[in-house]
C-alpha cells in the first residue's frame, strides 16, 4: 500500500482515493499511525483527528513511524497542529496555509480548525464552521471590500468568542448584529457569503493530495530521520493499548451496526436515538466546562444506577454490569460518565423543559397524557381535593409501596427511599408519595369516604 490518509469532515474519502492508492481511514486518534505503520505505507497523511472525547493522536506515535521509514505528511487540520509541532525538529512534513500558520505563531488554539461533524455513515458531514475557514473567508471579503476592517474584526471577535461546535456564519452575524455591526455590512455579507465561502481546510488537504500523488509517483528513499527512537516503557505500555484498542474497535463497530438493526427492526430506532443523543450532550457539556468526577461524584452515579436498576447490593450491582458485558475498568469508565451526565442533568433541564411538548407530540404520547391528566383532574374534583389522605387510598404505608414497586413497577421497594425519589426527579419523598397516593387513587377509581 503506497499511502494511508486519515480524512472525515474535510474531505470525502471518494476525492482522497481519486489521487492514487490511498486507503482512508477517517478521522485520527490514539493509536492510529502505530497501527496504520504496522501495514508498512510508503507514506501516511493526517488530514482530520479527533481531540475532544476520544484521545488525540499521541506526538511519539508519529515519530515511532517516521522512525520505521514512513513519510508521514500533516495538513489542515489536526494534521497542521501535529506537523507544526514536529516538523522543524523531526522531520514530519506539513503542506497548506494553516499548517504554516501555525508554525510560525499566527494560529496558536486548537479550536481554530475544530469542528463537529456527524456519524461515519453520513460521511463525517460537518455541523460546524472551522474558524480557519471563517478567516480566511473574512480575510476575501475585506479585500473585495464587501466589509469594513471594523466589521471584520468584530465578526472575528464573535467567531472565536464562540463554541467550536456552534460555530456558524448565520450565528457569528447574528452575534455581531447584537453588538451593533453596521446593518448594510451585514446585509451584504449574507448576500455574498454563499458563492464565495473559503474553505481553507479543504483547500490545504487538495493541495497536500496534489503534491503526495505527484511524490508518490517516483521511487522514494524510505523515511531517514536524525533522532533515536526510544521504545520507553510508556511507548510498550500505550502500543499494548493500541493494538488491544484495534481489535475492540473493530468489534465495536460491528456490533453497534449490529445493535442498530435490531433497533430499526422493532421500531425503537428513534428513541434509543434521541436518548442517546441526550446523553452525548450531556457528557459533552461536563467534559467542555472541565468537570472531572471525582469519588463523589462516581458514588453518587452508582447509586443512582443502582435505583434505576434494582440492585440493592454491591453484590448484585457486579451481577448486572457482568450481564452488561463490562469488565472492571469499563464499569468504572461507564460510572464516570454517568457522573458526567449526573452533573449535566440541571444544566440541561431548561433545554429539556423547552423540548419536552414537541417530544411528546413527535412521540404520539402527548394528547394521552394530556387526556389522563384531565381525567385526574375531574376524578379529585368529584371528592373535593387534590391529594386524598392516605389512609383513604389504602391501609398502610407499606402497602402503597408495595403496589406501586411491586404491582405497578415490577420491583422491590428500595432502602432508601428518598434517594430514589431525587433520583426519579422528585424534590424529596413526600412529593414522591404524595404522587403515587394520587395514582393509585385514580387507578382504582375510588377513595373511601369514611
Amino acid at each position: 500500500m503506497s499511502l494511508i490518509v486519515f480524512a472525515g469532515p474535510t474531505i470525502e474519502a471518494a476525492v482522497v482515493r481519486s489521487f492514487g492508492d490511498a486507503a482512508v481511514l477517517g478521522p485520527v486518534s490514539f493509536g492510529d499511525v502505530y497501527r496504520a505503520g504496522k501495514e508498512r505505507p510508503r507514506a501516511i497523511l493526517i488530514i482530520d483527528g479527533y481531540f475532544d472525547r476520544v484521545p488525540a493522536v499521541w506526538h511519539k506515535e508519529i515519530l515511532w513511524a517516521m522512525s520505521e521509514g514512513i513519510h508521514v505528511f500533516g495538513c489542515s487540520s489536526m494534521g497542521a497542529l501535529r506537523a507544526a509541532e514536529l516538523s522543524d525538529l523531526f522531520g514530519m512534513v506539513g503542506i497548506g496555509a494553516i499548517f504554516e500558520a501555525y508554525r510560525s505563531g499566527q494560529l496558536e488554539d486548537d479550536d481554530e480548525v475544530a469542528v463537529a461533524h456527524g456519524r461515519v455513515e453520513d460521511g463525517y458531514v460537518p455541523t460546524s464552521e472551522a474558524l480557519v475557514n471563517v478567516r480566511a473567508t473574512l480575510a476575501s471579503a475585506l479585500e473585495r471590500g464587501v466589509i469594513s476592517p471594523e466589521t471584520c474584526r468584530l465578526l472575528l471577535s464573535v467567531g472565536k468568542a464562540t463554541f467550536y461546535a456552534e460555530r456558524s456564519y448565520a450565528g457569528i452575524l447574528r452575534g455581531a448584529e447584537a453588538q451593533g455591526a453596521r446593518s448594510e455590512e451585514l446585509a451584504a455579507l449574507r448576500a455574498w457569503l454563499p458563492a464565495n465561502k473559503v474553505d481553507q481546510k479543504r483547500a490545504d488537504a487538495l493541495m497536500a493530495l496534489r503534491q503526495i500523488s505527484d511524490w508518490l509517483t517516483n521511487p522514494r528513499e524510505p523515511k531517514r530521520v536524525e533522532f533515536n527512537f526510544h521504545a520507553t516503557d510508556a511507548w510498550c505500555q500505550a502500543t499494548r493499548m493500541a493494538d488491544a484498542a484495534g481489535v475492540e474497535r473493530t468489534t465495536s463497530n460491528q456490533q453497534v451496526a449490529a445493535l442498530l438493526e435490531e433497533l430499526k427492526i422493532d421500531g425503537s430506532y428513534r428513541a434509543a436515538w434521541q436518548a442517546s443523543a441526550l446523553r452525548g450532550l450531556a457528557i459533552r457539556e461536563a467534559n467542555r466546562a472541565g468537570f472531572s468526577p471525582d469519588l463523589v461524584a462516581v458514588r453518587g452515579a452508582f447509586e443512582q444506577l443502582q435505583d434505576r436498576s434494582g440492585c440493592e447490593s454491591a453484590t448484585l450491582f457486579k451481577d448486572w454490569t457482568v450481564q452488561q458485558g463490562l469488565t472492571e475498568g469499563e464499569a468504572l469508565r461507564f460510572l464516570e460518565e454517568e457522573a458526567r451526565v449526573a452533573w449535566s442533568t440541571p444544566v440541561l433541564d431548561d433545554l429539556v423543559r423547552g423540548q419536552l411538548v414537541a417530544h411528546l407530540r413527535e412521540a404520539g404520547s402527548y394528547t394521552r397524557l394530556l387526556a389522563k391528566i384531565d381525567a385526574k383532574r375531574k376524578h379529585f374534583e368529584a371528592f373535593g381535593f387534590v391529594t386524598p389522605a392516605l389512609a383513604k387510598v389504602v391501609r398502610s404505608e407499606l402497602e402503597l409501596w408495595q403496589w406501586y414497586f411491586g404491582t405497578r413497577l415490577g420491583r422491590d421497594i428500595p432502602t432508601d427511599l428518598q434517594r430514589f425519589a431525587r433520583n426519579s426527579g422528585f424534590r424529596n419523598v413526600d412529593e414522591l408519595r404524595s404522587a403515587v397516593v394520587r395514582e393509585c387513587s385514580f387507578t382504582a377509581r375510588q377513595v373511601s369516604v369514611d
